[in-house]
């Protein structure tokens, strides 16, 4: 009897298949879940289904997991690995090779605002799910780093160009504040009924000129009134937009 290679999952619980066969069939079974899981979320995430519509028999499912908490977070592996490919071509210094920054960033903020809203319905399950599930959080909060760490490198690439006097730390507050402006608009953290009306093009664009602006920003200014102040930051703007 031909066997394939054993492969071993870092996922908790899911017992690795041992044959080619029974692992085109999981990989199915992993898919399905995915793609039920964007159309209906945890809360229409169940075994019956993804057999049902995989057409994996469900004692086959449950000879690899224990339960449904079990095929989600082997799902989320599945999905995170997708993330990674992503997040490692939407950075990637080759595709932004002679930008500078003025140019990079805003572009940079479209596509991962793109990339967001892309994977945003199966990236909003696990998010939510991971509120009261540690294993998922934690898978969440890797995949996170990793765009975090390639997004605050790439930007770094542009050191020459940024003013702020601490550019590593400008660099993150940067991402930290793009990621979090565009997981409230997109939903990811609440029940889509419960997201705020915002117009996403027109936030995208506001979020990367301010971004820019706080770059872009020369240290040690003096203190300035109101006024001055008020000129300062449309001044900034004003020069990131054109």
């Amino acid at each position: 009897m031909a066997t394939g290679k054993r492969r071993t999952s870092t996922a908790n619980g899911v017992r690795a298949p041992l044959q080619e066969r029974s692992q085109r069939s999981f990989d199915r079974v992993l898919d399905t879940a995915l793609e039920l899981l964007a159309e209906k979320g945890y809360s229409g995430f169940t075994i019956t289904e993804v057999s049902r519509r995989s057409g994996v028999s469900t004692g086959s499912i449950y000879t690899r997991v224990d339960g449904r908490d079990d095929l989600l977070r082997a799902a989320q592996e599945r999905f995170n690995e997708r993330m990674a490919v992503e997040h490692l071509a939407l950075t990637d210094p080759q595709r932004w090779a002679g930008l500078p920054l003025a140019q990079l960033l805003p572009s940079l903020v479209k596509e991962t605002a793109a990339m967001l809203e892309r994977n945003g319905a199966v990236l909003g399950a696990f998010l939510q799910r991971g509120a009261i599930d540690p294993a998922v959080a934690s898978a969440g909060k890797a995949s996170y780093q990793d765009l975090y760490d390639r997004f605050t490198a790439l930007l770094l690439t542009r050191g020459d160009e940024i003013r702020h006097p601490d550019p590593v730390r400008a660099a993150g507050s940067c991402f930290v504040t793009v990621y979090a402006v565009l997981a409230r608009a997109l939903a990811l953290d609440v029940a889509a009924e419960a997201a705020e009306g915002s117009n996403l093009g027109t936030l995208v664009e506001d979020v990367a000129k301010m971004s820019l602006a706080f770059l872009l920003s020369p240290p040690d200014r003096e203190p300035a009134g109101p006024a001055d102040a008020h000129h300062a930051v449309r001044s900034d703007i004003a020069a990131c937009a054109g």
